[in-house]
């Protein structure tokens, strides 16, 4: 057992021995069976309504944690509402904890693990198929990567270079998310991530759409290589009229540099 899995077993045993935790989940890595010493702890719980503001309860699990080992530093930040704890050890592991009504769980998501299950709340196998995207957002990502690469080469040719490559990288993003919504992997909305859990590679030629330099000349290329590869997973997403304009416009630009 890595010092990893003595941080998940005193996280059970703490939420275990707390009555107010309804149930306890692991994801990630360690909830697909394939963490190792480096795996960041990606848990969420469900904390019963009982009156309690969920704030008391997410002070509750940060102090609990200080007590499994020295603590470098903590955050609490605010996913849609639902509270989320990020604990870094001395020793470089990591807890990242969603808190939330217990309610509002229904099954247990594919790639995770019950540890704790007070209420059955977790008994069935949630399909994965609840976090396929739709018609819509399969076009809104295809609509927003044509978007993406027009506005990279129009900071490339301005010389802002960095703002190019910004775009250029949230362009490749949505070409991964196409890509692993195509290969039909667990939550493609992480992209390059599920891809790679899959154990699938990426589109033909990806590595050519990382520009060799910031100059201008090597992001449009790049760019180019990414139209590439999105003119095929945009296909069959009804964004040809943009798809058409962002194109003429690498074409026009690359005349200027």
């Amino acid at each position: 057992p890595t010092a990893v899995d003595h941080l998940l077993r005193q996280l059970t045993t703490w939420a275990s021995s707390s009555a107010w935790v309804d149930w306890l989940e692991v994801g990630g890595s360690l909830g697909r069976d394939a963490g190792d010493e480096w795996s960041d702890i990606d848990a969420g719980i469900g904390v019963v309504e009982d009156g309690v503001p969920i704030a008391d309860r997410v002070a509750a699990a940060r102090a609990a944690a200080r007590g499994f080992a020295p603590v470098a530093d903590s955050i609490v930040q605010d996913l849609g509402g639902r509270p989320h704890l990020i604990v870094v050890f001395e020793d470089g592991r990591q807890l990242s904890l969603v808190v939330t009504p217990g309610t509002t769980r229904d099954g247990l998501p594919p790639q995770s693990k019950a540890l704790l299950d007070r209420s059955d709340r977790l008994a069935t196998a949630l399909s994965g198929s609840r976090w396929a995207p739709t018609t819509e957002q399969l076009r809104e990502w295809s609509f927003e990567a044509w978007i993406c690469v027009g506005d990279a080469t129009r900071h490339a040719v301005r010389g802002h270079p960095w703002r190019a490559l910004r775009s250029l990288t949230e362009a490749r993003d949505f070409a991964w998310q196409l890509w692993a919504a195509s290969q039909r992997v667990t939550y493609p909305q992480f992209g390059a991530v599920s891809v790679e859990n899959a154990g699938l590679s990426g589109p033909t030629g990806m590595e050519r759409t990382l520009p060799g330099t910031l100059a201008a000349p090597h992001v449009l290329k790049s760019a180019r290589e990414l139209s590439d590869i999105l003119s095929t997973l945009t296909a069959a997403h009804g964004v040809d009229g943009v798809e058409r304009v962002v194109r003429a416009r690498i074409v026009a630009l690359e005349t200027v540099k």
